[in-house]
């Protein structure tokens, strides 16, 4: 008998089932990423409410599992509360059993309870790989009950691109690698920059930076006190940037460890939030470059940033970045039928959200 409960086990045991999941569905096509217990503690466990954090058990064994936080968003100038998740996982043996089944429908039974507006999350844009045809055919099956709110681009800024060359098997994207390995120079903070790391005294300025970066666009989310503190605040596994001209932040970068697995083991990381609208175009390049800087010293191979568009090329690309388009789809489970959901894959509909 397969039961659905939220998730009371051990951080580790979890990551050690995500991994071997995702392994066995697409490592033999795809890069995918990897998480340790640490990983997935910062990104999802460590939520007060652990409510939305289900996992699937046949008896004492895990065979399933499919995490979600709350969130609030601003859509369409109104704030409605919703949740953000990712992680759907089933153990190979039980993939036609219903199990994926059963934990999407008991967290749609949850929104209801809760009274919650929608469900965020992003979906493998590749029509060969085993997420695509999940959700394809779910959104077949249940129209009301799946959207699509627009693609998501990668930029990627390639840090040891001839160690990645040799983690690959396209031979063309190695051999692109191996070129850029010798073209690019290693990336490096300017000296007396005015980018730097977070403080405590910062989180007001960044709070009131995103709250104002939301007012810009359709979609956006919009953060309480605590979820912000724990967002920005540096971890073992992320890392907040500011700058700061001395009266005041003007823009931030975030990034947190995201490992990929491809013939072996690829150090990553996302750069979650960057915020820098308002910054020159100088101030810009300085801050994401900086950001560049301090992802490298960490010992990553590359740098990933999300975005719904591709506004601010011009940055990206004078900062090393390559543009990967149409990576991902953000996706919404369960939305509200009466809040308009329509037409925010333009440029500039969407605003800050996490990337998990």
């Amino acid at each position: 008998m397969i039961e659905v409960r939220p998730f009371d086990g051990d951080p580790a045991d979890l990551a050690a089932f995500i991994n071997a999941c995702w392994n066995d569905r697409y490592l033999a096509r795809d890069l995918i990423p990897t998480y340790t217990a640490a990983d997935l503690c910062w990104q999802m466990l460590d939520s007060p409410d652990r409510s939305f954090h289900l996992a699937a058990y046949d008896g004492p064994e895990l065979v399933g599992c499919f995490l979600a936080d709350r969130v609030r968003v601003r859509l369409n100038g109104q704030t409605i509360e919703g949740t953000q998740g990712s992680y759907l996982s089933v153990h190979p043996e039980y993939g036609t059993r219903g199990v994926a089944t059963r934990l999407i429908n008991t967290l749609e039974r949850l929104h209801r309870a809760h009274d919650l507006k929608f469900f965020l999350g992003y979906v493998n844009a590749s029509p060969t790989s085993s997420a695509y045809k999940f959700w394809s055919s779910f959104q077949r099956t249940f129209p009301k009950r799946y959207r699509t709110l627009g693609p998501v681009h990668f930029w990627m800024r390639f840090l040891k691109a001839g160690r990645m060359a040799s983690e690959l098997d396209n031979a063309a994207e190695a051999l692109g690698l191996k070129a850029l390995s010798v073209l690019q120079p290693a990336p490096a903070a300017r000296a007396g920059s005015s980018v730097r790391a977070l403080r405590s005294g910062d989180l007001a300025a960044c709070h009131l930076l995103l709250d104002a970066g939301a007012q810009r666009h359709r979609l956006a989310q919009l953060w309480d006190a605590d979820s912000l503190r724990h967002e920005l605040a540096t971890s073992p596994v992320s890392r907040t940037l500011v700058s700061s001209n001395g009266s005041g932040v003007q823009g931030l970068a975030t990034s947190f460890h995201w490992p990929m697995q491809g013939r072996g083991r690829i150090p990553a990381e996302v750069i979650d939030l960057l915020l820098f609208t308002d910054l020159s175009a100088a101030g810009k390049r300085e801050l994401l470059r900086s950001c560049v800087a301090d992802i490298a010293a960490r010992g990553a191979w590359v740098a990933v940033l999300p975005r719904p568009d591709f506004r601010d090329a011009a940055t990206f690309l004078a900062c090393g970045f390559v543009p990967i388009p149409a990576v991902c789809t953000l996706m919404t489970l369960f939305p509200s039928a009466e809040l308009d959901w329509s037409e925010l894959s333009g440029a500039g509909e969407r605003g800050a959200l996490r990337f998990r």
